[in-house]
């Protein structure tokens, strides 16, 4: 099964590639821009998505969705989008001279965008070290001989083409140390691809909940608004954001999170519980709805709407923490499988040194968290320095449009 994969990758791998030196050559249009993202209209694609139809009407903005309910959602709002593999569809994505994704390009259609501009917003800032930063994985998991294998051999390429060997024209990163030392050896491209500026998504997070509320109104579905009015009710909100596991265990069960016990401990203190998994976690969690203070956020939904009316989050090893860093909020580490997790994983050598703040190393340490009220703020003497690592303390509000429209002339 392992070489039919690696075969069919191989196939797929060989036509994106053929396709996107034969098709390089087509005339585009450098004022239609597409946009896609990888779980959904969400991520930083979305919100930029959004400020260039706005803010941008000289620029033909639209989003192309692998998901039809999206098509017809913002169709539903007058916004331009079409299905990936609709006529429409394929003529934009043809004839784009822009293509803007979070992942990679087949976040959009990897095999028509050859010659168009390729802008990657990225997805998290963090100290995971992936693709060229990560090499052990591909060498195990694609049974190679060492990593210079990587560079020489035309099957792995043909493979991995759209994912390492296809990088982008502009990289957004979110601080010029994370420009240095992570996004540009991590995408293999010049350090003059990558532009420093804050990410689309977490402007929301800096404005603050008026104008966050605005943007749902303005935006979001009424679910979503009457999904936050309802927060109001209570004293203190927390979400519970894991990062996903490359095992795919159940490691929700192995947290040995007490739900009842905790959520009588919620109720008394008049709290609420938000469980929000990764959308690659696959696990069935209907059993929370017998719980009146613990909720689940649907995995696929956009939560970085809601998160400027949490208080506070609990989390492991997720890039969410230095997203949520940004509002000064109260952070908790739920790290119950640290030893497992941070010891054995090539990705994240430097946890200890910029994921800061209160731990809990079981359940019973965080219950006591919840329970006592603890002030769970990461410590101001080195809240600047993860701010400065991180997002280099907002400073870059550039307009990425205005940024893009200058490198491609226009």
């Amino acid at each position: 099964m392992n070489k039919l994969r690696h075969f069919r990758l191989f196939l797929l791998g060989l036509v994106s590639y053929l396709m996107d030196k034969v098709i390089q050559y087509l005339p585009r249009d450098r004022y239609k821009w597409v946009y896609g993202a990888n779980n959904g209209f969400k991520d930083n694609p979305k919100y930029l998505y959004l400020q260039a139809t706005c803010e941008h009407p000289e620029i033909n903005s639209i989003w192309i969705s692998h998901n039809k309910n999206d098509v017809c959602y913002l169709r539903s709002k007058g916004l331009k989008a079409y299905y990936w593999l609709s006529l429409k569809g394929l003529y934009h994505t043809l004839t784009a001279g822009v293509a803007i994704c979070d992942h990679q390009l087949s976040n959009i259609n990897n095999y028509l965008l050859g010659g168009a501009y390729y802008v990657n917003l990225w997805h998290g800032s963090s100290v995971k070290r992936v693709r060229w930063q990560n090499t052990d994985v591909f060498v195990k998991d694609y049974h190679l001989k060492n990593k210079d294998e990587m560079r020489t051999s035309f099957v792995f390429r043909m493979m991995l083409y759209q994912v390492l060997f296809k990088g982008p024209d502009f990289c957004l990163a979110p601080s010029t140390i994370q420009a240095k030392e992570f996004f540009a050896p991590m995408m293999d491209i010049p350090l003059e691809n990558c532009v420093v500026g804050i990410f689309p998504r977490s402007q929301l997070l800096i404005a603050g909940k008026g104008a966050a509320l605005d943007f749902i109104k303005k935006n979001e579905s009424r679910e979503t608004l009457d999904f936050v009015e309802g927060l109001k009710k209570y004293n203190k909100v927390y979400v519970y954001m894991p990062t996903w596991r490359r095992t795919k265990s159940d490691f929700i069960a192995s947290s040995g999170i007490d739900w009842k016990k905790l959520n009588g401990v919620l109720c008394k203190r008049n709290e609420l519980l938000i469980l929000k998994l990764h959308p690659f976690t696959k696990l069935n969690m209907d059993k929370l709805s017998a719980y009146s203070n613990i909720m689940t956020y649907p995995s696929k939904s956009d939560v970085y709407t809601v998160l400027p009316f949490i208080d506070c989050l609990i989390t492991d090893y997720s890039s969410i923490y230095t997203d949520f860093l940004m509002m000064n909020k109260e952070i908790i580490l739920f790290v119950f499988d640290y030893e497992d997790y941070v010891h054995n994983s090539n990705d994240l050598g430097e946890y200890d040194k910029y994921f800061v703040g209160k731990r809990a190393y079981n359940f019973a340490q965080l219950l006591q968290m919840i329970e006592s009220g603890e002030d769970c703020h990461v410590p101001q003497e080195k809240y600047q320095e993860l701010m400065e690592f991180f997002w280099d303390n907002n400073r870059h509000r550039i307009d990425i449009v205005e940024e893009v429209k200058k490198r491609i002339g226009l």
